[in-house]
């Protein structure tokens, strides 16, 4: 067999440029790559409402996005970018916002608890602690940030499936502050608007979000352009946009949002100016002239959006050297757009986070079902119902597979100072002429004793009426709908007799009361309860003229309330509508027997277009030609209840009264601050029959009264005038509930 020959060194180069002149001509065909682009978006609160502009231009000059990151006001305009949305649809979103409601904690009155409700009738504020073991706990912000979170979900809608981030149609990144470490927290997968959420959580005005065992805060005290992490992600070439504020001066912090924002900007300049640092030839920095506009100024967004575009538009020769053509640029679009086509349906529902709260109560509360095409409008109106009943200092959800199947998760996050609070109220009512009304409500209120929701409530009330109260609710299902209620109290009160507008006597009243209400609640619209009633007491003359002796009584009997209540508001309601009804069924025995019975009725409806609001009060109460023991009496007079007259001037067991109203917002407030001020008048017409002075009837009583109101945080607030048809005259101030 004959030797191979090797082969020589001309034979080898001739072989390998024969293989290299077949491959060479493909290399040559394929279009040469283009560099990845990264946007890295800085935080700046309002300010932030220029990287629309920046998105704007870019898309004009057809520049691709490979992927985004971004902190804060960065994280809520890169996230909306990052999961479909365009610019222009951002700025459509910025634009018809309300921002003021988007920072307003509150859900819509009517879908509130309705214990909750009536809590606010008693006259308790919005202020709330929490009673722990190793002390007083307050809320960790003074806005929790429900409806922020329903606003971004209603942002990031089309990809409400998605639970890794790098898998939107352009990956991102949120950056956020561990507010225990200070480290920044990089969020790449979960909820999309929790993480948004989590990045922009200004400290000490809105809570901070616990996530993956972290409490996280506003990303800007960590890294407010975070530059090198976009490069991490995918960057060759960086556009970064830094909106952060320069440095405020004394008189530009005038809110809490600038002077916070003006803290972040200290604690984060240095980070920012080493991320700046870190650009390259080939990177581009836009940093729009936002002037005067500060990171509160949420209705100036509109300017900062084209301010950022000015600011883009100012660099397009240099970002065109990224452009892609038409047709590319178009492609690449198409695939990172998506259309909201609705969340579709789930297999099942699931509660998760829960561990005081049963999750059958949280269900009943629910419209959304799983076999319902969902929709985030009755989604965010389920979420507002049970962040309503006052347990939870925020919720949210999200759409993920579980067991195999889709899954609506609901994760309500349970207040961090609950189960055990401390409720305050404060009112006070004066017609400047000695005449004066003022009460302080202290409430302790310990809930979820059982897995059935039972509550315990301790009142203390101090003032013109001195009262103690202690009362259990039960409720007998699982959804809580059927309860029971006992309830004990004991009270000091005085009330004035009058005779043509003149005190004759005041007498005072000591009185114990037990009870126990067998009740039933339609949803958050309104409860019915009945039960039998105790009362035990004694009234004496404290001065004037002894008309009717003093004496001690014993009462027993059956009452039943019916209370409805779909007001906007407690007091000052722009529009809904409200109803009580009061009936009791009873024997006194004061040295004699009086069965007596007692029905009156409570009625309100207001209507509201834009700044104005139209209101009907409608009262009557009978005690069906029988008379009522001095204790049960109706009283009329006082602001808003015949203006013109005094504090409880006409006392009888027979009457009725109406209302209207009219109110104009001269001044709108800040959702957080309460709603506005208003100027308004009223024309009033009652009648009180069977009056205890031994007079037939007061006749038909008309008023009037014009006022200047504010509805706030604390509570209504009344200064006005009124005017008697008998020439009477009252200057008058009621806040709160007196």
């Amino acid at each position: 067999m004959p030797t191979p020959t090797l082969l020589r060194p001309a034979s080898l180069v001739l072989l390998a440029f024969l293989m290299l002149s077949s491959v060479l001509p493909a290399f040559a065909d394929a279009p040469p790559q283009r560099p990845r682009i990264g946007l890295a978006l800085s935080g700046g609160g309002a300010r932030g409402a220029a990287h629309i502009g920046v998105l704007q231009v870019l898309e004009a000059l057809r520049i691709p996005v490979d992927c985004i990151t971004g902190t804060s006001m960065g994280s809520i305009v890169g996230g909306a970018y990052a999961a479909g949305l365009s610019a222009d649809d951002l700025e459509a979103a910025v634009v018809a916002t309300d921002w003021d409601d988007v920072f307003n904690d509150k859900p819509p009155r009517r879908e509130q608890s309705i214990r909750r409700k009536a809590d606010a009738l008693k006259g308790l504020s919005e202020v709330e602690l929490g009673l722990k073991a190793n002390g007083i706990a307050a809320a960790r912000g003074l806005v929790s940030g429900v409806e922020i979170e329903s606003f971004l979900r209603r942002l990031t809608r089309p990809v409400a499936d998605v639970e890794r981030f790098a898998d939107l149609p352009i990956p991102f990144k949120a950056v956020a502050t561990d507010i225990e470490t200070g480290d920044a927290v990089i969020l790449e997968h979960g909820s999309l608007p929790q993480a948004m959420r989590a990045s922009m959580a200004i400290p000490g005005v809105m809570a901070p979000v616990e996530l993956d065992g972290k409490l996280l805060v506003d990303g800007g005290i960590a890294n407010n352009l975070p530059i090198g992490l976009v490069r991490q992600t995918c960057a060759d070439v960086v556009i970064a946009v830094n909106i952060q504020s320069t440095l405020l001066k004394r008189e530009q912090l005038s809110s809490a949002f600038s002077i916070t924002g003006q803290l972040i900007n200290l604690l984060g300049k240095s980070r920012v100016d080493a991320e700046l640092a870190t650009l390259g030839e080939n990177d581009i920095l836009i940093a729009p002239d936002l002037g005067d506009i500060t990171s509160g100024s949420f209705e100036r967004q509109p300017e900062a959006i084209a301010r950022g575009r000015d600011a883009a538009q100012a660099l397009a020769a240099t970002l065109r050297r990224y452009s892609l053509p038409e047709d590319e640029y178009l492609a690449l679009r198409s695939s990172q757009t998506l259309a909201s086509n609705g969340l579709g349906k789930v297999a099942q529902i699931r509660f998760e986070g829960l561990k005081r709260t049963n999750d059958a109560v949280l269900r009943d509360l629910m419209h959304s079902a799983s076999e319902d095409t969902l929709s985030e409008e009755t989604l965010a109106a389920d979420m507002r119902r049970i962040y309503g009943r006052g347990d939870f200092e925020g919720i949210d959800y999200r759409i993920a597979p579980q067991d195999g199947v889709r899954t609506l998760i609901v994760s309500p996050r349970e207040k961090s100072w609950g189960p055990d609070y401390l409720g305050f109220g404060l009112g006070v009512a004066s017609d400047f002429t000695g005449d004066s009304q003022y009460n302080l409500i202290v409430q302790h209120r310990k809930t979820w004793i059982n897995p059935l929701g039972a509550e315990w409530a301790t009142e203390l009330k101090i003032g013109w009426r001195n009262r103690i109260s202690s009362e259990f609710y039960q409720p007998l299902d699982a959804a809580g709908r059927a309860f029971v209620q006992p309830y004990v109290s004991a009270e000091t009160y005085k009330q004035s007799l009058y005779v043509n507008s003149e005190r004759i006597a005041t007498y005072a009243f000591e009185q114990g009361t037990v009870g126990m209400d067998l009740g039933y609640n339609f949803g958050t619209v309104g409860m019915l309860r009945a039960g039998p009633v105790w009362r035990k007491g004694s009234y004496t003359r404290d001065t004037g003229t002894a008309l009717v002796a003093g004496g001690d009584y014993e009462t027993t009997g059956l009452q039943v309330r019916l209370l409805v209540d779909q007001l906007d508001r407690v007091r000052l309601a722009s529009e809904g509508y409200a109803l009580s009804l009061t009936a009791i069924k009873a024997r006194q025995r004061d040295g004699t027997k009086l069965d007596y019975s007692l029905l009156e009725g409570h009625g309100q409806v207001f209507l509201n277009q834009g700044p104005h609001t139209l209101g009907i009060s409608a009262e009557a109460g009978t005690s069906f030609d029988n008379g009522l023991p001095g204790q049960d009496l109706f009283q009329l007079g006082g602001p808003l209840r015949l203006s013109g007259y005094r504090f409880g001037e006409f006392l009888g067991a027979q009457y009725d009264f109406v209302r209207l109203e009219y109110r104009n917002r001269a001044i709108r407030l800040p959702a957080i601050l309460g709603s506005g001020v208003f100027l308004g008048g009223s024309l009033e017409s009652g009648r009180m029959d069977k009056l205890l002075n031994a007079s037939e009837s007061s006749g038909r009583r008309y008023s009037t009264s014009v006022f200047l109101s504010a509805n706030t945080a604390l509570g209504p607030a009344y200064l006005g005038f009124g005017v008697g048809d008998k020439g009477s005259k009252t200057l008058f101030l009621v806040i709160g509930v007196p």
